[in-house]
């Protein structure tokens, strides 16, 4: 999954450029309606597993990053709605960055920003930088959110690196009910990695202790118990489908 895929004029944030932007409040999230997975990091798992399922994508078990599973059908977010409103659930810290991110540049991280959102304005917001040139304290808070943010991805990836050496990633194809009211045959989701729980309880001792040590075991079990979620997306598919055929 591309870092920067839902940021279309990516651009470094630059003090001069810049100088006089304003960011306006903005709620609406239709950059992201067409995305039916949200990347995740592991400190998110808890929360996030409360509203959806958080499995594992990628082309392989190598390969494969956690994300929320927002949807069931390709581009689409079952959580976020015509107008571009989020349902009553966690928003992932990968869209509440937006429309920041870090780039990598070469070994060193550069502050990117989408200049294509209609947010930023000269007017009115919260401003980028102040009279002086220097970092206003919404901007810091923001620097200090994303350089956080690329720690947690680091630690993520460790995570993700123990889990195959452990050999504990299995793949897995999800396929939503048949009839559930769009007339469309079910389709089949691909690309996703689950932990196999049986391999996970015949681990020995020494390295299911270290998993508990090092808080792993958390993360995977936020995860296996975010599998009921599973349901609700089906459900939630459901009931727009039924919204659509009514509409049509």
């Amino acid at each position: 999954m591309k870092t920067l895929l839902i940021y279309d004029r990516p651009v470094p944030l630059n003090r001069e450029l810049h100088r006089h932007w304003r960011l306006r409040a903005n709620e609406h999230f239709h950059h992201v309606a067409a995305l039916n997975a949200l990347p995740l990091v592991g400190f998110e798992f808890a929360l996030a597993a409360r509203d959806y399922p958080v499995v594992f994508a990628g082309e392989s078990a190598a390969q494969a990053l956690p994300v929320a599973l927002v949807g069931l059908r390709a581009d689409e977010n079952l959580h976020v709605d015509a107008e571009g409103r989020w349902s009553e659930c966690y928003i992932p810290a990968f869209v509440r960055r937006y429309p920041y991110a870090l780039a990598a540049d070469g070994e060193r991280f550069q502050v990117v920003l989408d200049e294509a959102w209609p947010g930023f304005n000269t007017e009115e917001g919260d401003p980028l930088f102040d009279s002086e040139g220097n970092e206003s304290e919404s901007l810091k808070r923001t620097l200090g959110f994303l350089e956080e943010y690329q720690g947690h991805i680091r630690t993520t990836q460790a995570f993700v690196g123990e889990l195959n050496r452990l050999g504990l990633l299995e793949s897995k194809q999800l396929q939503r009910a048949a009839g559930d009211g769009d007339g469309e045959p079910a389709p089949v989701l691909t690309g996703l990695w689950m932990v196999n729980e049986d391999k996970l309880k015949a681990l020995p001792a020494e390295q299911a202790q270290a998993l508990l040590k090092n808080g792993a075991l958390g993360w995977i079990y936020a995860h296996l118990l975010s599998l009921v979620n599973l349901d609700r997306l089906g459900a939630r598919l459901a009931q727009r489908s039924a919204t659509e055929a009514s509409a049509a």
